[in-house]
């Protein structure tokens, strides 16, 4: 195997997105109940609009689940999940570092607009590939047990997303619904994830000593990754709700795709400014566990292989 430095080697790129996947699968299984509750919470679905609004509406949202459709509901869509999360993570760490080499070549370039670009550059190098996954995923959260059973599976969901009416000229496009809204969300979502998480980490070097940051090593991860995460997340949000509901539209009655502007109307017309951060509470308790697990996994992997 290379060196911790070998950054040149096969062995180091094949390590780093072993890293990468490890910890964007674990993060995400970690908070895969709460992200299902937030994906309800988003669309507005009939079953569980009951429960928006409210703290309490987070636990009360997780007993439904549980009693309508037992534990496993609870992971409903999950395989999916990680069938994006494990490579969208490789991929985006390992991109990461290499975008962080070709983007800051000297301490006097390690500015915070830099480390915006390179996370910029990360969460976006995967979106294309692992997109459709998502669409899907956010489909199957969408199934609850009022549903018939034969409209709860994963093939149903390709299905149904892949005959829909809509003016797209392919049906493949389909499975591309708010891509652009996703995008555009990623950059300044992901770049922050990044740029707070190297300045907190730039911080901590300057202000704490050698001792202290190894002796509380992992602590210190989890406590930063999370601040990363839940500072991007409120500033992202309203477009996050945007891309939900373009992934979810044509699953009922309007079998069309939704553009920009109807959808930000619709959110509106149903629930004010405050539609647009529906499922935020749930959103920051899933988003800083979930950025605090996988920067700090990722960061372990790393150490466990020699990266």
């Amino acid at each position: 195997m290379g060196t911790k430095h070998d950054q040149s080697s096969v062995n180091y790129w094949v390590r780093s997105i072993i890293a990468g996947g490890f910890a964007g699968g674990v993060a995400k299984t970690a908070v895969a109940p709460l992200d299902r509750v937030k994906i309800l919470f988003q669309t507005h679905n009939q079953d569980y609009i009951r429960f928006i609004g409210s703290w309490r509406g987070i636990p009360g949202a997780l007993k439904e689940i549980f009693r309508n459709e037992g534990f496993f509901g609870l992971y409903r869509g999950h395989s999916l999940t990680l069938a994006r999360a494990v490579p969208h993570a490789a991929i985006g760490y390992t991109a990461y570092e290499a975008s962080r080499r070709l983007v800051i070549r000297t301490p006097e370039q390690d500015t915070a607009l830099r480390r915006m670009i390179t996370g910029s550059m990360a969460g976006t190098a995967a979106l294309p590939f692992t997109y459709p996954f998502e669409v899907i995923r956010v489909r199957m959260a969408l199934q609850t047990r009022l549903l018939p059973e034969d409209q709860r599976s994963v093939w149903f969901a390709i299905r149904s997303i892949y005959t829909e009416q809509s003016a797209l000229p392919l049906r493949i496009l389909h499975f591309y619904r708010g891509f652009a809204v996703s995008l555009l969300g990623t950059i300044p979502y992901r770049g922050g994830i990044f740029m707070v998480w190297e300045t907190l980490k730039s911080q901590s070097r300057q202000h704490l000593s050698a001792e202290f940051r190894e002796r509380n090593r992992h602590r210190l991860n989890l406590a930063i990754g999370g601040i990363a995460g839940a500072t991007s997340q409120i500033v992202t949000y309203p477009l996050e709700v945007i891309r939900r509901y373009q992934q979810a539209s044509g699953r009922n009655h309007a079998r069309h795709f939704m553009g920009f502007k109807e959808t930000v109307l619709m959110i509106w017309r149903t629930g004010g400014w405050k539609g647009f951060y529906a499922g935020l509470g749930v959103g920051l308790i899933k988003q800083v566990p979930m950025h605090s697990i996988s920067l700090a996994a990722w960061q372990a992997a790393k150490s466990v292989l020699n990266i």
